[in-house]
């Protein structure tokens, strides 16, 4: 495998130099960024640098459609995340290159430098234990294959690494696996705990030097419960998680993700300037 110090200077080459600066972003699910006007107002109001934005949205509006609603903020584009599936069959494979094609293009136009490289349909497997010879195969081959596409056009290929959606980068492991076959410097992780079981802190000392991107989450007694960022009742020490990300190099986006635990604007206003804040301190 490709050494954490390489990896680093491998990123620092890469990268424009915006792209060193850590920003605070949020997700926009589904097809919000069409239907939330004032999601959107409040993320510009509060100092929000950019948004993701889903596969849903362009299916509803196409690439017109998403650019005219985002054209009057000031905040960027952090990432599209499209959805992928190499490892059900060689049919799924070659759509699945087709829809990183049109992505990629639909991310040169948007001058957004990310675009999300998922491994498998959501729900494929349990856990990546279940994963056969040909899937780690086609995976590895899929990944490799947009990220020589996405290098063409200056953009990174993120792996949303995380547990309980079918991926195979499941487990720290897991993902270092895939990570070694790939081995591709415009490819990163995006990390999003809780890995099957890890400690969110084991996580990010095992995968840090890889991690170039956060979906940020906290939990109180279990995933899915979720809670502020900075809740003394977290399951969660995010200042001391970002920490170990940072003493590996981190310095890319952080996007609040799953905002509808509460009105999705008061998460906004509320996580948006929290982030800003454990930005600009650098503890």
């Amino acid at each position: 495998m490709v050494s954490s110090q390489t990896r680093k200077c491998d990123f620092c080459i890469y990268n424009n130099p915006r792209e060193r600066t850590m920003k605070a972003g949020f997700c926009l699910h589904g097809t919000w960024v069409l239907e939330r006007p004032e999601l959107l107002k409040a993320l510009d109001e509060v100092g929000c640098d950019g948004v993701e934005i889903w596969q849903q949205a362009f299916e509803a509006a196409g690439l017109e459609g998403v650019a005219k609603k985002i054209e009057s903020y000031s905040f960027e584009v952090a990432a599209l995340n499209p959805y992928m599936d190499f490892t059900t069959s060689e049919e799924s494979f070659n759509e699945s290159v087709k829809l990183a094609e049109k992505f990629l293009a639909y991310a040169s136009a948007l001058d957004c430098k990310r675009v999300r490289t998922f491994t498998s349909k959501m729900g494929s497997f349990k856990t990546s234990d279940e994963a056969k010879p040909v899937h780690w195969e086609r995976a590895i081959k899929g990944i490799q294959t947009v990220a020589d596409m996405a290098a063409e056009k200056d953009i990174l290929c993120v792996m949303e690494v995380h547990y309980g959606d079918g991926q195979l980068y499941d487990t720290s492991e897991a993902t270092l696996r895939i990570l070694e076959g790939v081995d591709r410097k415009n490819v990163i992780v995006n990390l999003q705990p809780p890995l099957r079981g890890e400690d969110p802190l084991d996580s990010a000392r095992r995968l840090g030097p890889y991690v170039q991107h956060l979906h940020a989450h906290n939990w109180i007694g279990g995933w899915g419960k979720f809670t502020y960022l900075d809740s003394e009742d977290g399951d969660v020490d995010f200042p001391k998680y970002l920490n170990i990300l940072r003493s590996h190099g981190f310095d890319g986006y952080i996007s609040i993700e799953h905002a509808s635990y509460r009105d999705t604007i008061e998460i906004a206003r509320h996580e948006i300037p929290y982030l800003k804040k454990l930005i600009a301190a650098r503890t």
